[in-house]
C-alpha cells in the first residue's frame, strides 16, 4: 500500500511541475519558454528549463512580472550591491593568496 501512495505522490508532483511551466519575455524581447521558477531572490528569479538554469533580473522583466513576484527595487539594488561587494572581496583575497601579492600590484 505504501508503494502505491509513493507512486501516486511522484506522479502528482510531476504533473504539477508540468502544469506550472510558464513563459517569460524580457523587456529587450528575449523569451524563456516552458520554464519553471526554481527560486525567487531579491533581485531576480531563477528559471529552470530543459536546457539548464538561468537567472533573470527583475530589472530585465516587465512591470507586471515584477509585481507578480513582489519585486522591491530598493531591496533588489541593495542585494545586488552586497553580492558585488562580496565577489570583489573574494577576488582580491584569491589574487593575494594565489599570486602572492595584492591585486593592486597587478593592475597596469
Amino acid at each position: 500500500m505504501k508503494q502505491w501512495e509513493s507512486t501516486l505522490a511522484v506522479l502528482a508532483l510531476l504533473s504539477a511541475s508540468l502544469a506550472l511551466a510558464d513563459d517569460f519575455r524580457t523587456i529587450s524581447g528575449k523569451e524563456y519558454k516552458n520554464v519553471t521558477v526554481s527560486r525567487i531572490e531579491s533581485d531576480g528569479i531563477v528559471l529552470k528549463s530543459k536546457s539548464g538554469i538561468t537567472k533573470v533580473y527583475f530589472t530585465e522583466l516587465p512591470k507586471d512580472v515584477q509585481e507578480r513576484f513582489h519585486y522591491d527595487s530598493a531591496q533588489g539594488a541593495h542585494f545586488t550591491a552586497d553580492r558585488e561587494a562580496t565577489a570583489a572581496q573574494q577576488n582580491a583575497a584569491f589574487a593575494e593568496h594565489r599570486l602572492g601579492g595584492t591585486a593592486d600590484q597587478f593592475v597596469a
